[in-house]
C-alpha cells in the first residue's frame, strides 16, 4: 500500500530536526500532537523521542534546507547605526 505525501510545515521541520540532535526544545502540544499522529514522534515518560520515520524527515528537511543555502540567522535589513557603533534611535519603522 502505497503511503500519502506528508505535508509539515517549516516550525515542525526545525522541531524534528532540534530533536534528532538532541537538543531541548519547547514542544507546543497541537505540534506534539500532530507528528504523534503522523508517526513522526513518541512521546513518552523520557520526553518526546523521534520514530525512524521522524529522523528520514528531520534529515530530508536538513538537506533541503542545506541545498538551498538559506541563511536563517541573518536579520532581513541591517540596522541603522552611527559612526561609533551605536543604534539610531528611530531606525525601526513605525506600526502604523
Amino acid at each position: 500500500m502505497p503511503t500519502a505525501q506528508m505535508r509539515i510545515s517549516v516550525e515542525e521541520q526545525r522541531l524534528l530536526r532540534a530533536l534528532s540532535v538532541g537538543q531541548a526544545v519547547k514542544l507546543p502540544s497541537a505540534h506534539r500532537l500532530r507528528l504523534e499522529l503522523l508517526g513522526l514522534l513518541r512521546d513518552g515518560p523520557t520526553g518526546p523521542r523521534l520514530t525512524t520515520l521522524g529522523r528520514r524527515h528531520a534529515e530530508a528537511a536538513l538537506t533541503d534546507d542545506e541545498t538551498k543555502g538559506k541563511v536563517v540567522d541573518a536579520p532581513a535589513a541591517p540596522v541603522k547605526r552611527d559612526r561609533l557603533g551605536r543604534r539610531l534611535p528611530h531606525g525601526r519603522s513605525l506600526p502604523f
